[in-house]
Formats: structure tokens, C-alpha cells, sequence
């Protein structure tokens, strides 16, 4: 796992990443507090994170790692996800973290802190099927084998109602609707599930890949 590889990784080799006195591991360590200091429930009992962060520094170590921010950033949005999945916590929407100045900061300190920001709207976000189709997800909709369901899977494996993706105020979630062989997520069977985007929803032998557009 990245976030296992990326704490247990030399503090040295770290460092030389950025070419900073401020680490990876100190940033992955920061954000993963950040982001249990500031869990909440919503209103079906899921805990729900920060979906942005906001990392600060020093101008003299902004300056010094400047052009690598873009390899932290994809890492530290890992690290998130993966912390994230091991808590069982949904982030209120599609993560993102941004990086500033703040010049009241000294030389090898930095300062995190998290929002959560407008959760996309379904009209937002589109499910992929292994053949690169794009459906686009209409809330409420239905999964299953019935010609009634917002998308329709074949399949003696899927049931006539199967599943349903729902949206509330912080974005969606599928439910399985007692289906004969459950619905699963990133290969984890659930009854009532925060998507993310990346996730992939498994029903029968249909993988569907949530995506923000």
C-alpha cells in the first residue's frame, strides 16, 4: 500500500524528494490527522471527511520543492484515499488539495488544514463499464436486470432491482436492495455505500467505475 510505503520509507530518501527540510512523511502524517481531527456524520450515519485540503508553508521551502508539487500533490491524494479506505471514512466529494504560502510560517514548518467543499451534483458524475461506455448517473437510479433500471445489466448473477445510487448533501451512495448476490465496492460487499470517484461498483459480472467529470 502507498500510505504503508510511504510512512515506513527512509525519512533521508523522503526528503530528497522535494529537497526540503519538510518530508512526505511528515505531510502524510499531517494529513491523515487532519482528516480524523475532522470527521463528521452525515445524515445516514457514514463518517464523512474533508474533501480539500489546504498545505502551507514557508516561502523559502514553497520555493525549494516548487516543482515538484504536482508528484506530492498525486501523493498525498493517495495517501488520503488509502487512509481513508482503512477507516471505512467517504470524503464529501472528489479530493483535492491545494498548496500556499503562508510567510508567517518558518523554514520547515507547514500547516494543513481542511474544508469541505460543494459535493458534485449527480448530473456530475458518470459510470464507466469495462467497455470505456459512459453512463451518466440520473438520481435516483436503478441498477438491475429489469428494463425499468436506469441501466439495465444482464446476467443470471444480477437481480431485477438489484442495486440503487442515491445523492444527498454530500454527493452519492449506492444501496443494495437486498439483491440475491450482493453488491460489492472495490471488491468489499456493502449495503449502504459513500461512492468516491475511482470507486468500482462490482453486480454480477458488470464492473462499473464512478468518475467525477
Amino acid at each position: 500500500m502507498r500510505l504503508r510505503r510511504l510512512l515506513t520509507a527512509p525519512r533521508a530518501l523522503l526528503s530528497r524528494v522535494i529537497r526540503a527540510p519538510i518530508s512526505p512523511l511528515t505531510l502524510a502524517r499531517k494529513t491523515c490527522r487532519i482528516l480524523e481531527k475532522q470527521r463528521t456524520t452525515d445524515t445516514h450515519g457514514h463518517v464523512v471527511i474533508p474533501n480539500h485540503l489546504i498545505i502551507a508553508f514557508s516561502q523559502r521551502d514553497r520555493d525549494r520543492f516548487a516543482g515538484a508539487e504536482e508528484t506530492l500533490r498525486r501523493e498525498l491524494i493517495e495517501v488520503a484515499h488509502e487512509f481513508a479506505n482503512s477507516k471505512h471514512f467517504g470524503f464529501g466529494g472528489p479530493l483535492s488539495i491545494d498548496f500556499a504560502t503562508n510567510p508567517k510560517l518558518r523554514t520547515g514548518k507547514s500547516q494543513i488544514s481542511g474544508e469541505f467543499r460543494d459535493a458534485p451534483i449527480s448530473d456530475e458524475a458518470v459510470l464507466i463499464n469495462s467497455d470505456g461506455v459512459q453512463i451518466a448517473i440520473t438520481t435516483p437510479q436503478l441498477l438491475g436486470r429489469n428494463e425499468d433500471c436506469g441501466v439495465v445489466l444482464t446476467g443470471s448473477n444480477v437481480s431485477r432491482h438489484h442495486a440503487e445510487i442515491r445523492a444527498d448533501q454530500h454527493g452519492l451512495f449506492i444501496v443494495d436492495l437486498s439483491s440475491t448476490n450482493g453488491s460489492l465496492v472495490n471488491g468489499i460487499a456493502v449495503a449502504n455505500h459513500r461512492l468516491l470517484h475511482g470507486d468500482i461498483i462490482s453486480i454480477g459480472d458488470h464492473q462499473l467505475r464512478v468518475e467525477v467529470i
